[in-house]
């Protein structure tokens, strides 16, 4: 019997008395052979003056056998206000039968969970951080845990794992996993547990260690397809749940992104209000040592934004061109290009469905060191040679050459970039898009000291430069709005 409204906000529930007395109950479907039986149920809910401060449920027990495996849920729970409860497991569940029982549509789940806790306590004790007030403990420990769903349709296998219980954390005890190609080795614990799980509003905190040897990060974007390895699927970034607050200390020997792979990965990761951040982290990439600070936030199933600040004190342009997809886009004449070069660079921007970077919403700066370099085959430079009819401009080396420059609406900015080839003098400075368009000013100081020296213009593109002996006098490079 119930009457009266639900009002969470109002503190309103409906006048119940309401009891349910189930022996010796037995749930059998066609959708999976073995039976649920030996169910018990014993449970009342009662509330007497239409207030969730006076509600209360009390189930003593639910019990129940699967293949012979008993499980027993006992509960207590008060005041739905401000709730005290009293909650013991013990037993094994099935999970993967109780799925395929209940034929559950979106997910495929395999595994066996085995609890023995007892958790009780107050709902403002958890809120409040009176965590000596709390009486939780005992532990659950899940065994070869196999979770494939529509959203995400690798499996996700939790191959071990121990969660114990102490007042308001869960702790993980040699956590190991892995979805897909993707392996984890996790320690560490959970905060705020109790608290999370009874207010909607609450935030899960916690503090890990995470080891892998392999961590295919396409893998984890949202519809990524199945069939492919090593490549992005149809369409879906990585989405962070905006209700946690949790830090990983992780150590990765590779991390694989769009087919780019980054070794020896360390450092801090946060993940906070839905959003994931890098602090002081190191890796391999290409050969070069890399440190990179950087943040992601999902803006929907389909986009991001993303910025990063990235260094790397030397690393093999040649080698750096042949193995990173990004680097290729956005210095295409680079491909013949051999030497050392350095990297001080600050980026931000939006991603696309592939987790790629929207070129025309690239926004930043930063530092190119040419340490020491080989332009072969560098059309610009070429064509300089050709047009002032210097042979010795043509594959030059450089080093010791620093070229600042900024992006926004796709176009890269340089700044006055002096040099030095077999005598002359060379500087330019102008614009440079990310669509290869060119739109550069130059000088070619002549030997011996670059007092006197030759004007140019270099227009059209990187692969089809054209050089003027004269002032440069065209506009500005049409720019395009990233947003």
């Amino acid at each position: 019997q119930s009457k009266g409204p639900f009002n969470k906000a109002k503190k309103l529930f409906p006048v119940t008395t309401a009891s349910i007395n189930l022996k010796n109950g037995r749930i059998k479907t066609a959708a999976f052979e073995q039976a649920l039986d030996h169910i018990q149920i014993d449970a009342d809910l009662v509330n007497k003056d239409g207030t969730l401060k006076n509600t209360r449920l009390n189930i003593k027990p639910i019990s129940f056998q699967m293949a012979d495996q008993p499980f027993t849920l006992k509960a207590s729970i008060r005041n739905f206000e401000n709730i005290a409860y009293q909650v013991t497991s013990k037993g094994t569940v099935d999970i993967g039968k109780m799925y395929r029982l209940f034929a559950i549509k979106g997910y495929q789940v395999k595994g066996l969970i085995f609890t023995d806790l007892v958790l009780k306590g107050l709902q403002s004790d958890a809120m409040n951080g009176r965590y000596g007030k709390l009486q939780n403990s005992g532990r659950m420990t899940i065994k070869e845990l196999n979770l494939q769903s529509d959203l995400f349709p690798r499996h996700f296998l939790i191959k071990n794992g121990i969660f114990s219980f102490h007042q308001d954390k869960m702790r993980f005890d040699e956590f190991n996993a892995s979805y897909g190609q993707s392996d984890f080795k996790l320690n560490g614990h959970l905060n705020n547990v109790i608290n999370y799980v009874l207010n909607d509003k609450a935030k899960l905190k916690g503090s890990f260690k995470l080891i892998s040897n392999q961590i295919l990060a396409d893998e984890f974007m949202v519809y990524a397809d199945p069939t492919t390895t090593g490549t992005a699927g149809s369409s879906g970034v990585i989405l962070i749940p905006e209700n946690l607050d949790i830090t990983f200390t992780a150590n990765a020997k590779t991390v694989i992104y769009n087919g780019l792979s980054i070794n020896d990965a360390k450092g801090t990761m946060l993940i906070g209000n839905g959003a994931l951040a890098l602090k002081q982290t190191g890796f391999n990439i290409a050969g070069a040592q890399v440190g990179m600070d950087a943040n992601y936030k999902s803006t929907g199933t389909k986009s991001g934004l993303f910025d990063f600040h990235l260094t790397a004190k030397e690393f093999d342009i040649a080698r750096a061109y042949k193995e990173i997809k990004l680097f290729r886009e956005m210095a295409s004449s680079a491909s013949k290009v051999k030497g050392l070069v350095g990297l001080d660079y600050q980026l931000s921007g939006k991603l696309n469905a592939e987790m790629f970077p929207v070129l025309p919403s690239l926004k930043g700066g930063g530092i190119l060191s040419l340490k020491k370099i080989s332009l072969m085959g560098f059309k610009m430079m070429n064509a300089v040679s050709k047009a002032t009819k210097r042979d010795s401009l043509t594959n030059p080396d450089l080093s010791d050459v620093q070229i600042k420059s900024t992006i926004k609406n796709n176009v890269i900015t340089i700044e006055q970039t002096k040099m030095k080839v077999a005598g002359f003098r060379p500087r330019f400075e102008g614009q440079v898009s990310l669509d290869g368009r060119l739109n550069l000013s130059a000088r070619l100081g002549l030997p011996p000291f670059g007092i006197f020296g030759i004007p140019l213009s270099i227009t059209g593109t990187q692969e089809k430069p054209i050089v003027k002996l004269k002032r440069n006098k065209e506009g500005k490079l049409v720019e395009t709005e990233g947003g």
